[in-house]
């Protein structure tokens, strides 16, 4: 009985041993890819504002307008944090008497004034969402219309159900 405990024991460590080293490169991977993301993020919104600025590509706001609770789910989207974290540059901020959010603000591009509800929230240890909402759009569309599905390179949730529009 006791060999059967030594091999059992040392093919259990070996395997927790390599998980270990799957998930830390499991990590590098996904740090590796967002930081090629914000990248990409960065370099369209530079191509936004030289064409005219951000509000004008209909794309843009569908991707900032993503909000896990009109999914009635709980879910990270990458490019959503992406664009308004980067994005920010572009607009000035106020900060509104109240809202529902633990962050709430009021977003109006440098550019041509469109008026943008910003609201952020931490779910979770592992899910912060952020959001940009159209309040007030101010200039004419430029860029092509949204598509579905929303095409995200980097989604992170537990339960993911996109019922038919985000909008």
């Amino acid at each position: 009985m006791n060999i059967f405990r030594k091999l059992f024991r040392s093919s259990a460590k070996d395997n927790s041993g390599r998980q270990e080293q799957a998930k830390r490169e499991n990590i590098i991977r996904i740090q590796e890819n967002t930081g090629k993301l914000w990248k990409f993020i960065d370099e369209t919104l530079l191509f936004y504002n030289q064409k005219n600025c951000p509000c004008a590509f209909p794309r843009f706001r569908q991707i900032v307008s993503i909000d896990c609770v009109d999914t009635g789910s709980s879910f990270y989207a990458s490019e959503t944090e992406g664009f308004i974290s980067i994005g920010k540059k572009y607009f000035t901020t106020a900060k509104p008497d109240s809202g529902p959010e633990a962050q709430n603000e009021l977003w109006t591009c440098k550019k041509c004034g469109s008026i943008y509800a910003y609201g952020w929230a931490d779910f979770s240890i592992h899910v912060n969402r952020a959001f940009l909402k159209i309040q007030e759009l101010k200039v004419t569309d430029i860029g092509a219309e949204p598509t579905l599905p929303i095409p995200l390179f980097f989604l992170a949730s537990s339960a993911i159900n996109f019922p038919g529009k985000i909008s």
